[in-house]
């Protein structure tokens, strides 16, 4: 199996690559050694192997980009996808009997991969498409030199050059649908005729490999071979749908705890199966859902803590009831008469339960209620679609449903939340246009239309006719309208009804929130800062704090509403700015200060919620004043002290480290030993969660280098040692239970912190540790894995060598580094920047690494802002008071802040000059950088020869590095003027090619934007005027290669500077060649205003351009005998 693992690795990784080479045969091989594998397996009761590795596959293979390969049709009917859609099959059997025979981990976790696989594959590869990228765009790009990637007779791993550093195959990022085929799959032999002027490699071919035989043999096999089927046909038959239909009749009559994985998988295969339109089958199962008592009690589950619902509210709540309402069925006429009186039945007691008596709770109680509100709008959705027909209306008469809908508009809290709030389909305001739609339906029923005439709802009106969303007001108007007639004759006018509020949705709503779209993220801050006015004042920050104190000094029960209300505005302030909320923190530190905060860790309790019958509770939380104190203080303090640091080490640090003896003391013994290997019930995962919290604090107080000392005299390292060396925490199949996993993220991010210390680091390379990462960096976590490998990288240098799941690794760092830099501190989930960037210097010798590294989006940009941290606050007004801040830091003992910073420019600089070794396209993102070219123009007047070192390689490789651009103008005559690099908007259409007979004197480079060109032209006609014989390139298609010949002749360059001439590709090479050919440059500025900066002043060799614009006549001449000078004086030189 471990061979099989590895292939299954290298290939999943090549997949993953942006521009994979991985062959269908290479795929058809691999599945080949799978099938082989499971045939001739033993069975085994502990363990089972063939079930692992389909779960691998699928987790893998579902989330890859490239699945495109699955569509050949000798993958399509490979023997493994039967074999995955009978293992489902026999899966959801037992699943159904797991009350006698209870599912296995591994089986519920290889059930859940399949069943994500399966949708994938169904879904988004379920037809054969002829183009890999699909039909984007209309436009015909032009057919390049560069090998087909979808010409499987050529083998592209047989090329010496680097895959990354080739231009983009232009070939097939967009063609229409109606365009041909440039090479046939299925034509056996190249033609070479149908490729024009066809590049020939014979200096980059390696001898075939036996690899590239067996390529060749499988590409061979002709389409037509196979039978035309879909995964579909293959996966989704008549048993595995029988299968499927017991599984969801099961879950209307057996009960599990609402996070069973079971609801997750079913719920998945319905939604595959609803928009694969194989609906018809499932109606009596999901009928019958919606028909048992367990709909009912989905509802009254429903917590008031909650943020989302949970799997087996989801299901019930959500997904059939959409079933229902999405499609149309066979048997449509019989819905009502099947779910109508039930729907109707349970309406009341759902109703009472999320909009409770008036008085029986709170305010604060109705605020927490969002996610029931949106339970209670799925339901008001299904009463509307059941009573769109009259056979469904009659089911109403009988019914008090009118009283029901009356006590929801009548709700004044809940009137006053819609009717203030303007987001689209928000819960409160789908619960009260749903409740008045459901009003204008019944309302085309004579005898309700008689009861509704006689409801006084002119209040309801009153109030709804201010709202601010447009849909309430739609439906308000509608009913009001209705109900002002004197008589209803049209039976089927809620059908009308329904369509003409979607085409209103649609038309005023939809779209509109399109356009603005793209506003966004540009008007956030300002909506923030206007979020904050609103509530973030005086009054509000005093209320709060006196509050606080009181907790500090008051004892009160554990679940007491008042430390869920203060803990919750404690979490929204304190992601407010410092300046704003940082009279909070005297008040927080009392709380941490106080003898509570210990008292929470000595009586752990859960959160107790409202009594109801047939709720099942699972994973509760904390109780509130255990999250107060553990969680929301400590979060408070992590934002904001930064500016006492030292204050807070020497009085509330040292209080921690006095606690840490005494809360290990009671629950460290839950991880460890015999009691580490019981099994985790809800108190001992509250008290594993409340030890991460208390881990988390330490973590903080481990980046002040007094606390680490006294760390160190402690026994806190070892007894966190044992945490990770304790033999129960891995299980078999290398997986750490989810109650487990918060600990063990914090305790190796303590040890990161602790490690900075020699004697820590030390002390460390003595234990396991190594071989604890090692095993560790298998686990799913993400923070697990990424501080197990960083660790390694401190304990032993050489470990850059072995790097498990780079991809995924190199993500993490971005997103690190990206949310670190912002910070106040550089600080990150407990992560120093300038440590971070350390260990990145070493992994970055790692190729793989430092390749994915430079493929991610965000991978150059963060590191150019690392280059650029001193810069930022000129660039950003919100960044300039982070730098202020970082200024004013000085209470930190670790290292004066200027250093700090030093540190990290030193860093990211060493570490773009690895990436820049990555393709072209990492060239390009820094040129187009201009504060980071000046920051590194700036770092090379250094005075040590050691600081400019760096930054001197990273200029020499932008600049003599051969930009994708000049190699983009050398394109074949036969190359279609469609070519978006060659077709430059800067090419002109006369032709003036360079004349041997003709001593040019000077030649002009401009862009061909229509203001420069006026000027250029200007300054073109007084030049000749005067007697200079000026070469300006015009011919468009080969622009960049007559002027690259003009060059060469060694004479002085004009350069018309423009923002427009800074972005033009041909523009710059044009430039760029000319400074290689160490020709003289003049530079002139055309455009009003623009000044030069980053690569563009490097390449001028910062001289002052002569600007030329919004001058007078008499100035234009004096300007232009400066020009004139300056070419004089460059004839003289040469």
């Amino acid at each position: 199996m471990d061979s099989l693992l590895i292939q299954h690795s290298s290939l999943v990784r090549r997949l993953r690559r942006e521009n994979s080479n991985v062959t269908v045969a290479e795929i058809k091989l691999y599945f080949d050694n799978i099938v082989s594998y499971i045939k001739n397996l033993n069975f085994n009761n502990k363990k089972n192997d063939a079930l692992d590795i389909l779960t691998i596959i699928s987790d893998d293979f579902a989330a890859i980009n490239t699945l495109q390969l699955f569509d050949h049709p000798a993958l399509i009917n490979h023997p493994i996808f039967i074999y995955i859609g009978r293992t489902l099959e026999m899966l959801l059997v037992k699943m159904n009997h797991s009350k006698s025979i209870p599912t296995t981990k591994y089986e519920e976790d290889c059930c859940y991969s399949i069943s994500y696989l399966i949708a994938q594959l169904c879904l988004y590869r379920n037809e054969t498409i002829k183009l890999f990228y699909g039909s984007i765009s209309d436009e015909i790009f032009p057919v390049t030199d560069k090998i087909n990637i979808r010409d499987e007779s050529i083998n592209e791993n047989s090329r010496k050059s680097n895959p990354i550093a080739e231009k983009p195959n232009l070939k097939v990022t967009g063609l229409p649908p109606d365009a041909p085929i440039a090479r046939p799959i299925e034509e056996k032999e190249n033609d070479i005729t149908k490729i024009p002027h066809r590049k020939t490699f014979s200096a980059q071919l390696v001898p075939v490999t036996s690899a590239v035989e067996f390529q060749s043999e499988v590409s061979l096999i002709p389409s037509t071979d196979f039978p035309s089927k879909t995964y579909q046909e293959i996966i989704l038959t008549n048993s595995l749908l029988n299968k499927l239909i017991r599984t969801i009749e099961d879950l209307s009559q057996s009960e599990y705890s609402p996070y069973h994985i079971k609801y997750k998988i079913i719920d998945r295969l319905v939604r595959l199966c609803s928009k694969m339109k194989i609906v018809d089958r499932l109606l009596d199962p999901i009928v019958k859902c919606l028909r048992s008592k367990l709909y009912r009690q989905v509802f009254i589950t429903i917590e008031s803590e909650q943020l989302r619902l949970n799997p087996k509210q989801l299901f019930f709540i959500y997904q059939c009831t959409q079933f229902i309402i999405q499609h149309e069925f066979q048997r449509q006429e019989q819905i009502p008469h099947l779910l109508c009186q039930a729907m109707i039945d349970v309406t009341k007691p759902i109703v009472e339960n999320i909009l409770p008596i008036v008085g029986e709770f709170d305010a604060t109680y109705f605020n927490d209620r969002g996610i029931a509100l949106y339970a209670l709008s799925c339901h008001l959705e299904l009463l509307n679609h059941l009573s769109l027909t009259s056979s469904g209306r009659r089911y109403f008469v009988q019914s008090n449903i009118i009283d029901q809908m009356k006590n929801i508009l009548h709700d004044e809290t809940l009137l006053e939340n819609a009717v203030g709030n303007e987001e689209i389909f928000h819960a409160d305001v789908a619960v009260i246009v749903y409740t008045l739609m459901l009003l204008c339906n019944l309302a085309y029923e004579k005898q309700m239309f008689s009861i509704l005439k006689k409801q006084n709802l002119k209040s309801v009106y009153s109030k709804l006719e201010s709202a601010k969303d447009s849909t309430i007001q739609l439906a308000c108007q509608t009913l009001s309208i209705i109900l002002s007639q004197d008589q209803i004759n049209e039976e089927n006018e809620p059908m009308k009804l329904r369509k003409m509020c979607a085409e209103y949705l649609e038309k005023n709503i939809i779209e509109s929130k399109q356009k603005t779209k793209l506003g966004v993220v540009k008007d956030r801050e300002e909506r923030d800062t206007h979020v904050k006015l609103r509530f973030l004042n005086d009054t509000f920050l005093k209320t709060l704090s006196e509050e606080i104190e009181n907790l500090a000094t008051t004892d009160h029960s554990s679940n007491k509403l008042k430390y869920k209300n203060i803990g919750r505005n404690v979490r929204v302030v304190s992601l407010q700015e410092t300046s704003e909320v940082e009279s909070l923190l005297d008040p927080i530190l009392k709380c941490l200060n106080s003898n509570f905060y210990l008292k929470v860790f000595e009586n752990i309790e859960l959160s107790q919620t409202k009594p109801k019958c047939g709720a099942i509770s699972n994973n509760r939380s904390l109780a509130a004043k255990h999250l107060f104190f553990m969680r929301e203080c400590p979060e408070f303090l992590f934002r904001h002290d930064y500016k006492r640091r030292k204050e807070t080490a020497d009085t509330l640090g040292r209080i921690m480290l006095e606690h840490t003896e005494i809360i290990f003391e009671q629950h460290l013994s839950i991880l460890i030993g015999d009691e580490g290997k019981q099994n985790v019930d809800e108190i001992k995962a509250a008290r594993m969660t409340a030890l991460s919290y208390h881990v988390k604090l330490l973590s903080h107080f481990a980046l002040i280098r007094s606390i680490r000392k006294q760390i160190v005299l402690l026994p806190i390292i070892n007894q966190i040692l044992s945490i990770l060396e304790d033999q129960s925490l891995i299980d078999s199949r290398g997986r750490i239970d989810d109650a487990k996993i918060e600990i063990v993220a914090q305790s190796l991010i303590l040890l990161y912190n602790l490690a900075v210390e020699d004697q820590v680091l030390a002390m460390l390379k003595t234990r396991n540790l190594m071989n604890i990462c090692t095993k560790l960096r298998l686990v799913k976590d993400k923070i697990i894995h990424f501080m197990s490998q960083i660790l390694m990288i401190m304990l032993d240098k050489k470990a850059y060598e072995d790097i498990y799941e780079p991809q995924s690794l190199s993500k993490t760092y971005v997103e690190y580094i990206n949310r670190s830099i912002t910070g106040p501190r550089q600080v990150y989930h407990g992560i120093k920047l300038h440590h971070l960037l350390k260990n990145l210097e070493v992994l970055a010798q790692n190729d793989t690494l430092s390749e994915c590294l430079a493929e991610e989006k965000e991978g150059i940009s963060v590191m150019t802002k690392c280059v650029c941290v001193n810069k930022l606050q000129d660039k950003n007004p919100d960044r300039k008071k982070v730098a202020e801040r970082i200024v004013e830091d000085k209470s930190s003992d670790d290292d004066d802040r200027k250093q700090i910073l030093e540190r990290i420019q030193k860093s990211a600089v060493l570490i773009i000059w690895k990436l820049s070794f990555y393709g072209p396209k990492t060239i390009t993102k820094l040129k187009s950088n201009d504060l980071f070219i000046d920051q590194i123009l700036l770092l090379l007047s250094a005075t040590s020869e050691k600081s400019t070192k760096t930054p001197k390689a990273i200029i020499w490789r932008l600049g003599n590095e051969e930009t994708i651009r000049s190699e983009l103008a050398k394109k074949d005559k036969t190359q279609r003027k469609t070519d978006e690099d060659t077709t430059d908007p800067d090419q002109l259409i006369s032709t003036d090619e360079w004349d041997e007979s003709i001593p040019y004197d000077v030649i002009i480079s401009y862009s061909n934007k229509i203001q420069d060109k006026i000027l250029t032209v200007k300054i073109y006609n007084r030049l000749t005027a005067t007697g200079y014989r000026v070469y300006s390139e015009k011919q468009g298609n080969h622009r960049l290669q007559l002027m690259k010949k003009a060059v060469e002749k060694r004479k002085p360059i004009l350069v018309c500077l423009s923002s427009a001439y800074r972005t033009s590709k041909i523009c710059m090479a044009e430039l760029e060649y000319a400074v290689k050919q160490s020709n003289p440059v003049i530079a002139v500025i055309v455009e009003p205003n623009y000044k030069i900066q980053g690569w563009l002043k490097h390449i001028i060799n910062g001289k002052n351009p002569i600007d030329l614009t919004n001058l007078k006549m008499k100035e234009f001449d004096d300007q232009l005998i400066r020009v004139s000078k300056e070419i004089e004086e460059a004839k003289i030189d040469d």
